[in-house]
Parts: structure tokens; sequence; C-alpha cells
């Protein structure tokens, strides 16, 4: 191994280089704040994640001075449909009326934070340094010290700071190396695809966002971005299979899903992740702070995802900012903290199991594996479904990162 790179002190360390910690140093650094991003990977993650980014979230990037760059490479999501055994049973307007906000926009995660990642480093004192894994944390009385390992060099490098935000994802390292439990569950009898294809779904009457409702081959199809035979189709497949495993079987998911079958389609990525219910027990320990899916962590579908990371970063960095200035006093950092971490409790999981029903069908069936379809929508098949088994309060070893994406480019069909 190299020997260790000599000591580097930053007012502000962000761990994790997703929208999340990019907004969190942008709302810094354009306060006059410089900081230091740190990623393990080689770049900006490119798996296919968050596209959908209602108003609430779109505020934060007007703060950030990204929104009108993003809304280049994105579509306005204004109308969600709702599918039942391949037909249009309802939909719903979502424009709200106003000027900078009309209604939700769809973009993929990786442009946004590339939009955000230049915009921060192009104009702002700021560093962002790739392929730096923190595989050490100590915190002192007034600062905070960091060990990162470049896994291309096996290099280490010491870092110290007056402050530590970890926006480095549910398996998050540096909640884990701060001794932060990760309160909750993951759910134990389905784990969620997200797919990319090319296929124009316009020319069969779906809109912007559509929620397919099946007890079993339940699925979320959305445009992704300004280009219009991009979508995304996210669906559920039992827990365990490998990437490989659910490519192979592809197709019997898409062919209950597809408003006609068989199609010619192009599969660009394809990804699956594991659904938590988790919250960590602080946001704030010490000097160290946590944010978006570090912090908590659910059922992204219906926007619940980077969009309460995105409210999470920007009052963040905004407030850590005051505190770093002397503007406020270090207690509005545990402000911040607790009115997150309450919001994120008495709102993600109502809302999660809301959103675990409306995919289902309308009598809020759930698949259960060793049933039927028709045996599914029985009343008891439902109740004994529908909640994790096991404790509810499993280790934060269980939480890990993501697949790696696999980037496919595979043309299928007849």
């Amino acid at each position: 191994m190299s020997p260790s790179t000599v000591n580097e002190h930053h007012p502000v360390i962000i761990v994790g280089c997703g929208p999340v910690g990019l907004t969190v140093a942008t709302n810094l650094a354009r306060l006059g704040v410089p900081v230091l991003v740190l990623e393990r990977n080689p770049g900006v993650d490119q798996s296919p994640r968050a596209s959908a980014y209602q108003p609430c979230a779109q505020a934060e990037l007007l703060e950030t001075g990204t929104l009108d760059d993003v809304k280049k490479e994105a579509v306005i999501n204004d109308r969600l449909s709702y599918w039942i055994d391949k037909k249009r049973v309802a939909y719903v307007e979502k424009r709200e009326g106003g000027q900078v906000f009309p209604a939700g926009i769809n973009c993929p995660q990786p442009q946004l934070a590339a939009i955000l990642l230049k915009h921060l480093t192009t104009r702002y004192h700021s560093q962002v340094k790739f392929n730096q894994n923190v595989i050490e944390i100590t915190q002192h009385d007034d600062q905070v010290s960091v060990t990162a390992l470049d896994a291309t060099t096996d290099q280490k490098t010491q870092y110290t700071c007056d402050w530590l935000v970890g926006t480095d994802g549910a398996g998050s390292g540096v909640r884990k190396l701060s001794d932060i439990a990760f309160e909750g569950f993951s759910w134990p009898k389905e784990d969620f695809v997200a797919t990319n294809i090319r296929y124009d779904f316009y020319q069969h009457g779906f809109s912007t966002a559509n929620f397919v409702l099946d007890p079993v081959n339940w699925a979320v199809v959305t445009i992704l971005g300004a280009e219009k035979d991009l979508w995304r189709i996210a669906f559920g497949v039992r827990a365990g299979l490998t990437n490989e495993e659910i490519k192979a079987e592809l197709d019997e998911h898409y062919k209950e899903i597809f408003p006609v079958w068989p199609v010619k389609y192009e599969l660009v990525q394809l990804n699956k992740y594991k659904p938590h219910q988790r919250c960590a027990k602080t946001f704030r320990k010490g000097r160290v702070l946590l944010a978006g899916d570090a912090a908590h962590s659910n059922n992204p579908i219906g926007g619940l995802g980077l969009t309460t990371g995105l409210l999470d970063a920007g009052p963040l960095g905004r407030a850590l900012a005051a505190v770093i200035q002397g503007r406020a006093p270090e207690s509005l950092l545990d402000t911040w903290a607790t009115a997150r971490r309450e919001k994120v409790q008495r709102r993600s999981p109502r809302y999660m199991e809301d959103r675990r029903c409306r995919t289902r069908t309308p009598d809020g069936a759930v698949a259960c594996e060793g049933h039927s379809r028709e045996e599914r929508r029985r009343p008891e098949v439902f109740q004994s479904s529908r909640r994790p088994t096991g404790s509810a309060h499993e280790p934060d070893e269980a939480v890990g990162d993501h697949d790696g994406p696999d980037v496919d480019g595979t043309v299928r069909g007849p």
C-alpha cells in the first residue's frame, strides 16, 4: 500500500457526489463556504435511479441556480394515468397553475447530478475528488479526521474538516463509521427493478406518468426526459434475483405491462434495488451530519426518495453556512436535524403504504408467494403479505448499496 498523503483541512467535507451531496455543497459554496466532495466511484453514478421532481424539489434546484438548466433536459410531468388489464381506467391532471413550477418535471438522476456538478465546480470555490472511499472517521472536539482510500492506487489520504456531511446512500459508510443506528427494516418478499428502455408509449395513449395496477405485475411507467422514446419501467420481482436473472425473465414481466405484445424495444439499463423502511437514529452526531438516503430510506415510488433528500439538502447547506459564518448558533443544526427526522418519520411510512396499495389492484391486493392471482386478492392473503416478516429493527449491516448499473443496449422483440 502506498504511503498516506499529507493532511488536508477543509471547512466542510461532503461524502457522496449525488444530487443530495451536490445540493448541500452548492448551497454552502454560493454563500462563500469552500467545500470538498469525496466520492468512492470513478464518476457520477449512471445507474437508473430517480427521475421525477415535484415543485417542492424544484424550489431547491432554483436555490442552487440550476433549475433552468435542468428544465432544458426535462419534460413536464403533468398527467398521471391508471391502467388495468392494458386499459386506461382513470387519469389525474397535475398542473398546479404556477408560473415557476407549473407541475412536476422528469429528468434522469445522472443528468441532474451532472448539471449540479458542473455548476458547483465552474462557479464556486469547491473541489470534487473521485475514487475516494472513506474508511475511517474520528471525531474531535473541534474537528473531524477522515481517512479515504483510493482503490485505483491503494493510496490513503488523511483529511480533517470542521464539519462532515454524509450523503453517501442507504449503505452510508459515514453513518456506519460514526456508529449511528439505521433503525427499521428491509422489505423481505420483493425487490424493485428499474429499467430504462427505448419505446414509444405515447402511441398507445400513455401519459407522462402511469401506474399499472395489478396484484402481481404492477408497474410504474414514466417518460424520462426530453427524449420522447426513453422511458422508465419500474416493477417488482421476488427477492434475491441478480440483474442477469432478472434480465433473463424480463419479457415475462413486460408482456403483462406493455399495452400490446409482442413489441420491439431497446433495453438501455437495468438495475435492482432492495426497498427499505429505515431512518437514522439521529441526523446529527457531533460534527457529523446525515442527509438523503444516508439518513432515511423508503419506497421510492411516488417521489419520496430523492425529493426528500433534496428537502434535507437545501436547508442543511444554508443552515451550516450560517453557523460557520457566525450568523447562527450551532443549535440551528439540531433544529434542522430534529425537524427533518420528525417529518420523515411522520410522513414516509404512511405514504409508502399508500403507494404500495396504489400500484396493486383497486382492492389493494399485494402479491404473496405461493398464492394464485385470485387468492392474492383475498383479504386474509393481503393482510399477511403487506407487512414485513422478521424483526422490525434489523441490523444496519442488512443495508448495502445497490447492484452496479447494467448497461445493455440490447434490442429485443419479434
